[in-house]
């Protein structure tokens, strides 16, 4: 009886013992969780799930551990939604195997996959399988529909086409209709179709064909609802989807819009855009180079404002902007540019000095002057470099927008507090300017269209 009582005692101890033991592990594992990021811990889920009925020796502190060595880059700490349906985007640098670090657990999670038959067999099928896995845990986390890669955007590229390329959902209309992430389709209902609304406007687009800034909303807002005057008739010489031309016809009640598009497949949501918002009645949509459409629809001495929204330069569009100006009275230019933050006065100075030129090539328009009221910062573009865009009246001087006294000057810029600076004589180009041997290149917009 002495015998059984022990063994009882015995085992109920046992049973304390592995019962502390698997509450000291669960609270360890607990509390590595807790140190974890939503992104982290669905990257631990997924490679978890690959590992549970593996005999492999690797252990989930192991794998906590590598995951929270991953570089920010590799594996952030959030991630991005776009859309009305929160569809979720990955960085193009996160989650790579050009990663070493990330190539080394993945490949970790692989080997503990296979036993010794298949170690020497194809890993392909099963890093495409983590993949596919590692989407789906994300699109869960984030309660998202589909994922997309964001792409890059080639600054030489006359079309700016999107990057992005669609990873999940598979086995669906994304994947059984699609080539390399893009889709085969287009248009309302095809797999990269999505609509941004914003402002109360609606902006749909090919994800994986038409680039879409959303840093540029503030802008957007201040063209629509302060700038465009009600009346007015404008030129969107980079209409994209519709970013600045949306805006002008909804909130600021312009008259008509002229909107110049290279890239089809922009042009083609651009009318899409235009007849979902209700005015596709008060826009004239021109696909092609905006040098070239202008010319050949003969948009000459038609515009009360222009907006060149196109970068990292849109300076070769500016001879054409000039000539659409109205004779009578001139208008307004608005320019965007990437400029580095020490060169934003020289860059203001040399705009002007550079539209004064174009004006006198015009006989008519010998007297007018050239006036920068205002330079609006919408984002960060890189390091020490932001896109701006230049508030710049172009017209006969006694129509200029301020009572400012210009001192004879035809060309200068408005600093802090409403004070006037004349353009000194000579200008040196910022190092922004398009130059053949400079830092921007496009020759493609640096050639007469």
């Amino acid at each position: 009886a002495m015998l059984g009582n022990n063994r009882h005692v015995v085992s109920a101890a046992s049973q304390t013992c592995c019962t502390s033991v698997n509450k000291n592990n669960n609270e360890k594992k607990t509390k590595h969780s807790q140190q974890m990021t939503r992104v982290q811990l669905g990257l631990l889920s997924t490679l978890t799930t690959f590992l549970k009925d593996s005999s492999f020796a690797v252990t989930n502190e192991q794998l906590t551990k590598g995951i929270q060595n991953l570089s920010i880059s590799v594996c952030p700490k959030k991630l991005e939604m776009i859309g009305d349906d929160n569809t979720l985007v990955i960085p193009r640098k996160a989650f790579v195997m050009t990663n070493s670090s990330f190539a080394s657990l993945i490949h970790l999670v692989v080997v503990g996959t296979k036993n010794e038959e298949d170690a020497k067999s194809n890993d392909n099928d099963t890093y495409h399988e983590i993949y596919h896995e590692l989407w789906k845990q994300f699109a869960h986390i984030y309660a998202s529909p589909r994922v997309v890669r964001r792409g890059d955007i080639d600054p030489e590229s006359s079309i700016r086409e999107s990057g992005h390329r669609l990873l999940w959902p598979k086995n669906s209309a994304v994947t059984s209709s699609s080539i390399d992430g893009i889709s085969t389709e287009t248009g309302d209902g095809s797999p990269g179709w999505i609509t941004v609304t914003e402002q109360g406007i609606k902006q749909s687009f090919d994800l994986t064909r038409v680039m879409f800034s959303r840093g540029n909303i503030t802008e957007k807002i201040r063209f629509g609802q302060k700038v465009v005057q009600e009346g007015e008739v404008v030129l969107d010489m980079y209409a994209g989807i519709g970013y600045y031309t949306l805006p002008a016809l909804i909130h600021g009640k312009a008259s008509h819009v002229y909107a110049c598009e290279w890239n089809e497949h922009a042009a083609f949501a651009l009318r899409y855009n235009l007849k979902a918002n209700g005015v596709d009645d008060k826009a004239t949509v021109l696909v092609g180079d905006c040098r070239v459409v202008a010319r050949e629809a003969n948009l000459i001495n038609m515009f009360d404002r222009i907006s060149l929204g196109l970068l990292p330069s849109c300076e070769g569009g500016w001879a054409t902007a000039v000539k659409a100006l109205r004779d009578v009275s001139g208008g307004w230019l608005h320019i965007h540019a990437n400029v580095p933050e020490r060169e934003k006065e020289l860059w203001q100075f040399w705009l002007c000095k550079s539209l004064l030129s174009l004006v006198q090539q015009i006989q008519s328009r010998q007297d007018w002057v050239i006036l920068c009221t205002h330079v609006e910062r919408v984002k960060s573009f890189a390091p020490m470099i932001n896109h701006y865009v230049a508030d710049v009246f172009v017209g006969p001087p006694i129509l200029r927008p301020t009572k400012v006294d210009m001192n004879g000057s035809q060309a200068g810029i408005i600093i802090h507090k409403g004070e006037f600076r004349p353009c000194p004589q000579h200008v040196e180009p910022p190092s922004c300017a398009l130059s053949s041997d400079g830092k921007l290149n496009q020759k493609w917009m640096m050639n007469e269209s």
